[in-house]
C-alpha cells in the first residue's frame, strides 16, 4: 500500500473550503472553481492542471455524481440531523470512511452554517457566502449571515493554524509543526508536576522567557507581531508534540523508577501519517528524562509510512539523528517499521516485548472493527500495559463496553489527557454545526498481565 501524497494528507482546511488554492495554498481574492465538481478552487490554470494531473481527474466524476444525487430543498424546517444522515450516505456513496483525499472533500463541502443546505440544494444560481472572520462557515441568501462571536474566535485558531502549516511548507517543505525542548534536562522533573502545556513551556521546556508574554490557554498577551506569531507557533505545535508529552505522562504513571532508567522500549500501533509526522519530537523523551540512553521505538500498523518501511527479512533499524548535546551523551533512537496488523507482528523475530504499547486515536470501536478487533483482543491481556487516547467521549464509551467484554483491566482509567492538543480541528459529520476536537483529548491505559 503507498503511502498518500502528503499535499493530500496535509491539505489545510481552508484549502478543502475553497478558501486557499488547492494545488498551491495560495491566498487569491481570484479563485477560480473546478466546473465540474464545484468542490476546490485555483488561484491560475497552471494550478489547476497541476492539480488535475496529479489525482483530481481520479475524483471530479465522482465528487460530480455526488453533487447530482443532492437536489433543491426548502431551508425552511432542515434540521441537523437532516445534513448528518446526507453526510454519511454521502461518505458511503464515495466509497471512503477514511481521510483520503476524497473523504477530506466530500466531509468539508461547506454548508448554510442555519439551515444546513450545500450550494448544490439551493436556489438555481444561489451561492454561499463565507464568514469574513473565520473563513469556514458559509451561509446562504436565504438566512442570517452571522454566527456566534465565541465559536468564530475558536474558528479563527484553525485559520491561524492553516497559515503557520502553509508557511512552514514554503520555507521547508514540511507541514508539521514540531515545538520541544531545545536542550536536553540535566535533572528531572516530572511531567506529571506541570498543570498544562503552560507550565510545560515556561517550566520544564526553554521558553521561560514567554512566561509573562501567553496565558494558560497559550493566547499571547503581548501586541508585538513576532511574539504572537511565536506563541501562535507554540500552540499550533502542540498537535504534533502531544504525542510525545502523553508517552512520557503514561511511562511515569507505570514505570515508578522511569526517571532512573537507560533504556526504554515502546510499540506504536496502528502508525500512520500523524505519527510519523512527530518522530523528530520522539528526542523529547531524552530531554526531559536524564538517564535515558537508548530509546528504542517499533511502528506498526497497515498504513506505515512507506519512507520509514525496512526490509521485512532484514528490518534493519533506522536510526534518528539527535541533537548535538543527546549525541555527545551517546543516545541513540532506534526505529523499526512493520506493516501489518499488532497481533501479527507479535509472532515475527522482531517482536520484543514493549515496557509500553500506544495505540493513538485508533478508532477501533468505530471504524474498521473486524480489522481491529484480533489486535484488541490480544492486548486486553498482553504481558505489557497500553495507552489509548480517542478525540471524542464516545469513542470511549464505545471502547471501555469492548474492553469490559474482553475481561481487561486498567491501570489508569479514561479521562481529559492534559496533553491534548491546543489546537482545535474541523470535525466531519459533528454533533452540530462547526463542531472541533482536540488531538488525543481522552486517554487511558490498560493494565499489563
Amino acid at each position: 500500500m503507498a503511502s498518500e501524497d502528503p499535499n493530500l494528507v496535509h491539505a489545510p482546511t481552508l484549502a478543502l473550503k475553497q478558501a486557499l488554492c488547492y494545488s498551491c495554498w495560495d491566498v487569491s481574492s481570484n479563485l477560480s472553481r473546478c466546473s465540474a465538481c464545484k468542490r476546490v478552487s485555483y488561484c491560475s490554470a497552471k494550478c489547476q492542471k497541476q492539480d488535475w494531473n496529479r489525482n483530481h481527474k481520479k475524483i471530479c466524476k465522482k465528487l460530480v455524481a455526488l453533487n447530482q444525487q443532492k437536489g433543491y430543498i426548502p431551508s425552511a424546517g432542515r434540521h441537523w440531523d437532516d445534513y448528518y444522515v446526507e453526510q454519511e450516505l454521502e461518505f458511503l456513496r464515495s466509497g471512503t470512511l477514511n481521510p483520503c483525499e476524497l473523504g477530506r472533500l466530500v466531509g468539508h463541502e461547506s454548508y448554510c452554517y442555519h439551515c444546513y443546505r450545500r450550494e448544490s440544494q439551493l436556489e438555481d444560481g444561489a451561492k454561499l457566502n463565507t464568514c469574513q472572520g473565520c473563513r469556514l462557515t458559509s451561509f446562504c441568501p436565504s438566512c442570517r449571515q452571522t454566527h456566534p462571536s465565541v465559536e468564530c474566535a475558536v474558528l479563527q485558531d484553525i485559520t491561524v493554524d492553516d497559515k503557520i502549516v502553509v508557511n512552514l511548507r514554503r520555507r521547508t517543505g514540511n507541514s508539521s509543526t514540531i515545538t520541544f525542548t531545545k536542550l536536553p534536562r540535566k535533572e528531572h522533573f516530572s511531567l506529571s508536576s506541570a498543570k498544562d502545556w503552560y507550565d510545560y513551556y515556561t517550566r520544564l521546556s526553554d521558553m521561560g522567557g514567554f512566561k509573562s508574554k501567553m496565558n494558560r490557554d497559550l493566547r499571547c498577551l503581548s501586541n508585538d507581531p513576532k511574539e504572537r506569531e511565536f506563541v501562535e507557533y507554540l500552540r499550533c505545535g502542540t498537535n504534533t508534540t502531544t504525542i510525545q508529552l502523553t508517552l512520557i505522562a503514561a511511562l511515569e504513571a507505570i514505570i515508578p523508577n522511569v526517571n532512573t532508567r537507560g533504556s526504554i522500549n515502546l510499540h506504536i500501533i496502528g502508525a500512520a501519517g500523524a505519527e510519523s509526522d512527530s518522530i523528530p519530537a520522539f528526542e523529547e523523551l531524552f530531554h526531559l528524562l536524564p538517564s535515558l540512553i537508548t530509546l528504542r521505538l517499533a511502528f506498526v500498523g497497515l498504513n506505515v509510512a512507506e519512507n520509514l518501511t525496512n526490509d521485512t527479512e532484514i528490518q534493519n533499524p533506522h536510526i534518528l539523528q539527535c541533537c548535538a548535546a543527546c549525541t555527545k551523551m551517546g543516545r541513540q533512537i532506534s526505529i523499526r517499521t512493520w506493516r501489518g496488523p499488532y497481533h501479527a507482528y507479535i509472532d515475527t523475530q522482531f517482536y520484543k516485548t514493549p515496557d509500553l504499547a500506544a495505540a493513538f486515536r485508533s478508532g477501533f470501536s468505530v471504524d474498521e472493527q473486524a480489522d481491529w478487533y484480533p489486535t484488541i483482543k490480544y492486548l486486553a491481556h498482553a504481558p505489557h500495559p497500553t495507552l489509548f487516547t480517542a478525540t471524542r467521549y464516545y469513542e470511549i464509551q464505545g471502547e471501555m463496553r469492548i474492553w469490559k467484554d474482553l475481561g481487561a483491566e486498567f491501570a489508569k482509567n479514561a479521562e481529559v489527557n492534559k496533553w491534548k492538543g491546543m489546537s482545535p480541528l474541523l470535525t466531519v459529520c459533528g454533533d452540530k454545526p462547526n463542531e472541533v476536537i482536540y488531538q488525543n483529548h481522552w486517554w487511558y491505559i490498560v493494565k499489563q498481565r
